[in-house]
């Protein structure tokens, strides 16, 4: 018998440990649990809305209008999902989600068919989820606080809460059934935002091949607009030496021959020749040597990224600050990156610029480079008026290709009002 009760006793001191350290863990793990359900019934309820919405577009693509309706409603269902992707990361332990979209807005995207059955399983499965757990503290609080509402409001005792209140032992019973209804919440909570959160998981983040197959499309699109790029890029070398230096270098040969005949007949007109010669010479000098810097500064090969864009900078018609950050250097020159990742960066900024001066009306300009052994890192901002958008002249989807051929990424903030911020990163690895 004794034996029996010191193995019970030493049952009972090693579960009791257990015990409170999991309630200890189910109370400091409720808060964030609530605020996570309570914050999905929300949008749950919200994201049944925004179903009805989509349907309505879908049916008026049917009659041509909704074609224009659907891009911009697939993009608020992508921010939508993406506020929902870093919600479920936090949730489940601060891993950044995230699933790849392609170049344009459709519902043939996987990643978009995945956003839309997310949206139909969080606006139906996932609101009855969320609104039975929340209904556990729900009535854990009505419980809870039978006593304070049966003596604060008298004349509704037995509307409020479930069991009529007339006395204090029937005030005292269903304190005592809140207790029960809250010891319930505070150990299911966690385990519903859990649940709540890797379902949801599950839908928002696209699968491995689908990603992988993705990727290859991006690659081989990118590959093509490269390559389009290379050869519009060989037009236009083409057409700016046929209409200037070769123009320019046919009227020096024209006036060569002249001065050789003005000098058997005519000497005292060659020295006026030779000198409107020499101006044409110096016209076609110029015009390859402003070829040569559409090609490859010769700045930028002799001394780097950073002196070649402060040079854009000071030719700039908005007043430009370089700002040049390069961690893990040392006082002297900036780190060189690849040549071919360099003039990519530099030919960003050019255009970047450009757009600055004809478009923006702003006042000031910021460039931020930030280069490092595996990317070089562009940001362009300005004051100006903002509204940026892709076309109309803007050069950005040239820029955007040639960022996109060393894989790339392209970033353009522009609301109207401003600023305007434009954000590269060109990998430099191999």
């Amino acid at each position: 018998m004794r034996a029996t009760r010191i193995a019970g006793s030493t049952v009972r001191s090693a579960i009791r440990p257990g015990l409170r350290s999991t309630a200890r863990s189910a109370v400091r793990r409720s808060p964030a649990a609530a605020g996570y359900l309570l914050l999905c019934l929300g949008t749950g309820l919200a994201a049944l809305v925004a179903l009805g919405l989509l349907l309505a577009v879908l049916a008026l693509c049917l009659v041509g209008v909704g074609l224009l309706l659907l891009p911009p409603a697939l993009q608020l269902l992508r921010r939508y999902a993406e506020f929902h992707r870093r919600q479920v990361g936090r949730r489940l332990g601060g891993d950044r989600l995230s699933t790849p979209y392609g170049d344009r807005m459709s519902v043939r995207d996987p990643a978009v068919r995945k956003d839309l059955a997310w949206l139909l399983a969080h606006g139906t499965a996932g609101t009855v989820l969320c609104g039975t757990a929340l209904t556990l503290c729900s009535h854990a609080v009505n419980w809870l606080t039978a006593p304070v509402w049966w003596q604060l409001l008298p004349a509704e005792r037995g509307k409020i809460i479930l069991l009529t209140v007339d006395s204090w032992p029937m005030a005292t019973a269903a304190a005592a059934d809140g207790i029960g209804y809250a010891v319930i919440a505070l150990a299911a909570l966690p385990p519903i935002a859990d649940l709540h959160a890797r379902a949801s998981r599950r839908l928002l983040v696209a699968r491995p091949g689908t990603s992988l197959a993705l990727r290859v499309r991006e690659l081989t699109t990118s590959r093509s607009e490269a390559l389009d790029a290379h050869a519009a890029e060989l037009r236009r070398i083409e057409r700016d030496l046929h209409d200037g230096a070769q123009a320019n270098l046919v009227a020096v040969s024209l006036r060569l021959g002249m001065i050789r005949r003005a000098l058997d007949r005519r000497p005292e007109q060659a020295a006026e020749l030779v000198d409107s010669t020499q101006l044409v010479a110096e016209q076609a000098l110029e015009s390859l040597r402003a070829l040569v810097r559409g090609i490859h500064p010769p700045l930028l090969a002799d001394r780097g990224l950073a002196e070649a864009v402060r040079s854009l900078a000071d030719r700039c018609a908005v007043p430009t600050r370089v700002g040049l950050d390069t961690p893990g250097a040392s006082a002297g020159p900036p780190p060189r990156a690849p040549a071919a990742a360099e003039a990519a960066a530099y030919f960003v900024v050019s255009e970047a610029l450009a757009n600055v001066g004809r478009h923006s009306g702003a006042r000031s300009a910021l460039v931020r480079l930030r280069i490092t052994a595996d990317a070089i890192a562009v940001r362009v901002e300005d004051d100006g008026r903002g509204g940026a958008a892709e076309g109309a002249g803007s050069g950005l989807p040239g820029l955007r290709r040639r960022v996109a051929a060393f894989d790339g990424t392209t970033r353009l903030s522009s609301p109207p009002g401003g600023p305007t911020v434009l954000e590269v990163v060109i990998p430099c690895g191999s």
